[in-house]
Formats: C-alpha cells, structure tokens, sequence
C-alpha cells in the first residue's frame, strides 16, 4: 500500500535474511568444502573484495549470467531490488532506450535535453544517453551495480546509482569461445570470443554478437475498407512498416590490443561496435479519450472526429485546410449524412481483444548504429601510487519510431532521430599513505559532447504535424578526491568530495507545419517567436545555462571480526538542468528546469558467517530527494518541471548461501517508501502518488543444484523467481498504466560432459507467462493511451563450447 512507512524493526532485518542475489559458489582454496568466491568490484577505482566495500553493491559475473541466461543489462532487474531497468522509453518505440531507477529515481525520457538518473559506465567509459545503453553483455568479467548516490567517484548523472560494467581482458594464451542459441520465435543468437597472443607482450581479443528473432506482437488489419492518409506524414525518412513487433536484430563487435611486460606500465586498447535494425518496441492501445474540446481530455482526437462528422460548410477552417505535406483536406459529410471522405472515427473500436495485436500501420521501426574507442594508461609509479588514464570517444546515429495511436489512422504517431558524439578524459591517481592506513584517490574529468535531435511527431491525420529539430553542446569538468584511513585495525572512515562544473549551449526551432495554433485562433501572431512565421512554435535563439555543484561523502566502519563490515554513510548526488525542448504550442522563451540533488543517509552491514558458506549483506537507507525531474504531460506537450521534494525511505538485503557442493541458494529483497513531501505549485503529481517505475516491494529467488555423475559429467538445475509488487508507468500516475503485482519463474538444465569443454542448456523464461505493462504513455492531447508489456513465455536452447 503506497506512502506505507518503512517499519525497521528487527523483525523486517530477519526477513531480510532470507533473500539475496547470485553469484556463483566454489570450492575454497583447500579444495576440502563448498565455499563462496571471493568477488572483486571496482566501487572504489581501485580493486577491492566486494565485502570490504562500504556501499550497497550487488556483483555479478560471467558465470552467474550464463546459469540465468542473461545477455542484456536490462534482463538484470529482476535479481535486484529496488532496481528497473526497462528497454524502451514511452512513445519512443525505440528498443535501445535504457530506462533505469535504483531506489526511486532514475530517468525513462529518452530525450536530449535530460540527462540519466542512473550511470552507465563501460570499462571506465561513461555512456552519456539513455539511447543507446541498452548494452550487450558480451564476454563480461563483472558488473557492479552501486545503489545510492555515487556523487564523488563516478559524478556525473549517477544521483541514484550506477551500472559498472567491466569486460575481460585480453589474455596472455590463446583461447577462445563460441556459443549459439536457438529459441522461441525463430530466435537465433551468435555469440563468440578469440584471444591472440602476438608477443611476449602484445596480446589481442576479438568478441562479437548476433542476436535475431521474429517478433511476437502482430499488425493485423482493421475490418472494413476506408480511405487514409496512412504513410504520407513526415518522418526521418527511415520508416518502415514491418507487419510484427517486439523482434530483434542486433550485431556487437568488439576489439581489444593489450601491451603489458609484465612492468610498471600498462596500456589497452579497445574498439567496439553496434548496430540494430529492427521492429520498434510493441505498442498496444490501451485506451482512448477523444470526449470533450479540452487540451487536457483528447482535444485533437476530438477535433479530428468533429471535422469528418460536420455537415459541409460546417467545418472550421483548420479541417478544410490542406494539411501541410498531408496535403489533403479533412473535410465533412453532406447534409444528407452521406460520408464525403470515407473515414473512420477514432475511438475505442481499435482497441483489440489480445494485448500481442493492434490495428496500426504507422512508424514502426527501431534503428541505432554506434561505435567507440578507448585508450586506458596503468602506470605504476611507486610500490604505493598508481597513475591510471582513460582517454574515449563515442558517438552514436539512431532513428526510431512508433504509432502510439493503435489505429490505421494517424491520431499520433511518433518519429525520432537523435545524432550524438562524445570525448572523455579522466585522470586517476590512486595510493597507500602512511604505512598503508590511509587508502586514497583523486583525480580529474572532462566531458565534452555534442549532438543534434529532430522529432517528426503527428496527430489528428495532420491537423498538428510537428518537426522540432534541436542542437546541444555540452562541456563538463570535475575534480574529485576520497579517502579512507584505517584509525585501528577496526574502526575507519572515509571521506570524499567532488566538484563539477557544467556548461550547456541549446538552440531549438520546432514548428508545426499546419501552423494549427495561428488556424484555430488559440495563438495570436504576435505571441509567436516570429510574427511572420507562423508555424515557428519554439524560439531560434541559443540558450545557454551552466551550472556547478559540490557533492561530498563521509563514512564511518567498524568491522567486528574479519567476516562483518558494518558502516554508516552520507552521500550526494546532482543531475543538472536544462530546458524543456518540445513544444505544441507557441511560445517565446525556452522553458527551463533546475537541477536535482539527493542527500542520502545508510546503515549497511556486510558479512560472511558458517565457514565462509553464507554471504549476507544488508543496507538501510533514507535519501532526501529534491527537486525533482519529472515528465508531465500539458495539453499536447510532455514538459519537465522541478516537482518539488521527496523522502525515500527503505531497506535491501541479498544473500548467497552455499549449502553442499552441490546445492547453492540465493535470492533479494528490498522495500522502499517514496513519497512527495513539498509539490510546487502546478505539478501534475499529488503527494500520494507512486514514484515512477518503482515498486514498494520487490524480491528474488534462486536455486542451483549440480548434479555430479560417476563419468565425471554434470547436470545443473537452475530455478529463479521474482517479485515485484504494484508499480506506476508514469508519473501521473494513469490507472491503466499502474502495473499490478507479478511473480515471474525462469528455469534452466545445463548439462556439461567430463570433458568439461563444452556444454548444453535447455531454458525457459517467464515460464507462467505473466503479462504486464512495463512502458506506457497518456497523450492527452490526442486522446491516447497505449503500454508495452512485458514479454511472453519463451524457450531457448544454448550450445557453448570453449576451451579457456
């Protein structure tokens, strides 16, 4: 129940206990009994065992995404508590689209002018758009997922987390590594990897990835014949309209060169690719509202029906107009009440009776092409100061689009292309101080990144047809410090801080080529941005806003025995501000949105108990969460406005416990109260509402069972299960977007000969096939509301040989 307090009694801790996520269990060093393996994060930009880290991290690596079949980062969530990672974003269509929230604040707009709530980094290299985050976990060493503020080491845009994912190394013998899965709707995945050693010192990898599969969601024609304008919008010019969605076709290609002889310097090289051509992401149409002449109630979709149902002569001018690159009018019926134009009205006869259908033949499509390069220096000055440098470009090209409306119509339809480039230097110096008590590192980071975004959007069949083309540049500098001295062999603190700097250059100029606001009489030339240019909606000048920050960390750990690290913290984060860029009506100034800051405070307890079987670790957390971003929808326009302030208040335990040799559990828990404390004045959120993408309950379980044959082969059962209970899509919080509670069950059989170099699994993911909204939008000012759910039961089959 929402707005419910967080009660942290002993007895919530004691639930706790008995969930957590996986990694996999090994034998210790002896060999003698089943113990945990040690798992080495970089939370701190120096490698450390994952229990010596005073944060809440949950790691994974290869090994325990391969038993769950994971090869995406947003098939992650599900282990972690208090996280959503979706792959699309609301009436984007885009299947790239990284929408990510650790404990209640993240970001799901894929826009330019918003930055992420949630940090993607690669191998050190910051992932700036939500656009092209949804990566390829491909031959993937580990990947941390920090919770909280990661203000001072990581900065930019991880005010509620980060993603730190690190790929493998090249290595010094020659192996390699292939595997392909055959599955549910034709799917057909090529995975490899190859490692070259050239020289004593030289050493070389070679990765890739194919992913294909037919899609599950179909476009099935409306009965009956009519005459439309269908296809002649305008758009990217990338539109395609493919008769199924939810498919995949995506190829990653990645390269590395490493020159290490073994002394005090270091330096590898990387290259990497991406490109997908695929369906956009399944829309379903949900529900609709063309009722009243009201913006806030479907004024368009209302508008268009009153044009084709008018006697002649009746119409207002904007229906007999020619309609911009439509180029027709809408019209009316005779007076006799014969139709003159054949078309239908839009209701909710499109409404299908199967969530996998729908009646659109609009923009459909999902396309992104990447590539990038880095150079990473290790340098060891001294036997206690190490010098690291990361030097990396990046630069992306995508095109995607949608039909949001679910008909044959084009009530709304949406086309997207966002062009993006980037270059990244950090400086890192890390070392030991006085006799190895004091741990500390500092360094410097310059972001520079620019790009431009044109959205093609239509509504009504053309009454309002908005090209809004947009252009950033983005400058952004930090200096960070943190260090942690040991005062006894038990009690420690640390403290951080980092400063950044910001400065941000926008020109917009979008227009509505029907000029539909000068047409209808609701805007007088004179309030446009150019009395001469009545479709010119958005103000051509170039804005220009910069902004700093200052955000610390203080901790204090006392450790009881060398097996239980507890710890207290305090951290901060900022995302800055910038302006809101899409506009369906005229105005005369860039609408602006201030930056965001969480303060949070964390309780956290990690331990290893029976032997080194048991893996606890436990965190409580409450963050003060102002300013908020959020995306709201006003008559035809979605706008970001500063919401107000928040408290986010819960708890998050995981658990890995090696029973037998043979038998590992582990499973998650987190609970979390998000609520609006202060609302500035017009914020379309009421302060019992539901945060965004964030369920106040979720949890997971897992069982691995390896079953050992006298041949020396094995066959290993693997179950998981998680929960999540009821969760808002937006945050308006529209009730048929409010998913409810789910429990979801994927399962696998691996089995490996004795041999032991190569093996075979048979899989099933969603196995009950639970159905739920994971996307969805409400266009008011079409009269529209459309969700994408979550995927149907698939089955998959995975032969991996290799030889490492």
């Amino acid at each position: 129940m929402h707005n419910k307090r967080i009660n942290f009694k002993l007895s919530a801790l004691m639930v706790a206990m008995t969930m957590s996520h996986l990694v996999n269990g090994q034998e210790n060093a002896d060999g003698d009994k089943p113990g945990l393996e040690v798992m080495i994060v970089t939370a701190q930009k120096r490698a450390q065992n994952l229990q010596d880290v005073p944060i809440a991290i949950q790691s994974f690596n290869n090994e325990s995404l391969q038993s769950k079949g994971i090869s995406s980062v947003t098939d992650l969530a599900p282990s972690l508590p208090n996280v959503e990672l979706d792959y699309t974003s609301a009436f984007s269509g885009s299947t790239q689209v990284l929408g990510a929230f650790i404990r209640g604040i993240g970001q799901a707009d894929f826009a330019f002018n918003l930055e992420p709530g949630v940090g993607v980094y690669i191998d050190g290299v910051f992932y700036a758009r939500a656009i092209g985050s949804v990566v390829d976990l491909l031959d993937v060493d580990n990947i941390e997922v920090l919770k909280g503020p990661q203000g001072t080491l990581f900065g930019r845009n991880t005010i509620g987390g980060a993603l730190n994912i690190t790929t493998r190394k090249p290595s010094d013998t020659f192996q390699h590594m292939g595997e392909i899965t055959i599955g549910e709707y034709n799917r057909k995945d090529l995975r490899g990897v190859v490692d070259i050693p050239l020289s004593d010192s030289l050493f070389s990898q070679l990765s890739f990835s194919s992913k294909n599969r037919d899609g599950y969601h179909r476009r099935i024609p409306f009965p009956g014949t009519f005459t439309t304008d269908v296809g002649r919008f305008i758009g990217t010019g990338e539109e395609t309209f493919n008769d199924t969605q939810g498919g995949e076709n995506n190829h990653t290609l990645r390269g590395k060169l490493l020159w290490d002889n073994g002394g005090d310097i270091s330096v590898l090289f990387s290259v990497d690719s991406s490109n997908t051509d695929e369906a956009s992401a399944p829309n379903t149409l949900i529900g609709t509202f063309p009722d009243a002449p009201d913006p806030n109630n479907g004024l368009l979709g209302f508008l268009y029906n009153a044009c084709i149902s008018a006697p002649a002569g009746a119409v207002a001018p904007f229906c007999d107009s020619n309609r911009a690159v439509v180029g027709t009018a809408l019209g009316g019926v005779n007076l006799d009440g014969t139709n003159t134009n054949d078309r239908l009205l839009y209701n909710d006869q499109f409404i299908t009776d199967d969530i996998d259908t729908t009646y659109g033949r609009g923009a459909n499509y999902s396309k992104l092409s990447s590539w990038g390069t880095s150079a990473t220096l290790d340098w060891s000055l001294s036997n206690d100061v190490d010098f690291k440098s990361i030097t990396a470009y990046r630069e992306l090209d995508s095109s995607f689009g949608s039909d949001v409306d679910g008909s044959p119509l084009v009530i709304n339809d949406t086309s997207f292309a966002i062009r993006q480039q980037q270059w990244s230097q950090e400086l890192q110096l890390t070392g030991l101080s006085f006799d190895g008590k004091m741990e500390w590192v500092g360094g410097f980071y310059y972001f520079h990144e620019q790009g431009d975004s044109t959205d093609n959007v239509v509504f009504g069949e053309g009454l309002v047809q908005i090209v809004g083309p947009n252009d950033f540049t983005n400058d952004a500098y930090a200096l960070f410090g943190q260090l942690n001295y040991s005062f006894t062999d038990k009690f420690s603190s640390t403290v951080g801080v980092r400063y950044t700097y910001e400065d941000k250059v926008f020109t917009g100029g979008q227009r509505d080529l029907n000029a539909f606001a000068s047409q209808s009489g609701a805007v007088a030339p004179e309030d446009h941005p150019d009395p001469s240019d009545l479709t010119l909606y958005f103000p051509t000048d170039e804005n220009n806003r910069t902004f700093d920050n200052v955000s610390a960390k203080l901790g204090f750990e006392y450790r009881f025995t060398p097996d239980i690290l507890s710890y207290v913290s305090f951290s901060q984060g900022f995302k800055s501000g910038g302006w809101t860029t899409r506009a369906t009506v005229a105005i005369t100034e860039a609408p602006e949105f201030e930056e965001e800051t969480a303060d949070t405070y964390e309780v956290g307890l990690k331990s290893q108990w029976f032997d080194n079987t048991l893996r606890l670790n436990m965190a409580l957390f409450s963050t003060d969460y102002d300013d908020l971003q959020i995306t709201v929808q006003r008559g035809l326009s979605p706008f970001i406005e500063n919401a107000g302030k928040s408290k986010i208040e819960g708890l998050e335990a995981d658990f890995i416990w090696v029973a037998t040799d043979a038998l590992t559990l582990s499973g998650a828990i987190g609970l979390i109260d998000a609520r609006y404390t202060e609302l500035e004045a017009g914020a379309q959120v009421q302060e019992d509402f539901l945060f965004n993408n964030t369920p106040e309950e979720s949890a997971s379980l897992s069982v691995d069972y390896v079953m050992s044959m006298q041949s020396g082969s094995s066959w290993q059962w693997h179950v998981d299960y998680a929960y999540t209970s009821e969760q808002a899509n937006d945050a308006e919080n529209t009730p048929e977007l409010i998913a409810d509670s789910q429990s979801t069950f994927n399962g696998s059989l691996t089995f490996r000969p004795s041999n032991e170099n190569w093996e075979v699994a048979l899989g099933a993911k969603n196995i009950t096939d639970e159905r739920y909204i994971v996307s969805g939008f409400r266009q008011v000012g079409a009269g529209v509301i459309d969700g994408t759910y979550s995927r149907p039961r698939e089955w998959y089959l995975t032969f991996r040989y290799f030889n490492q």
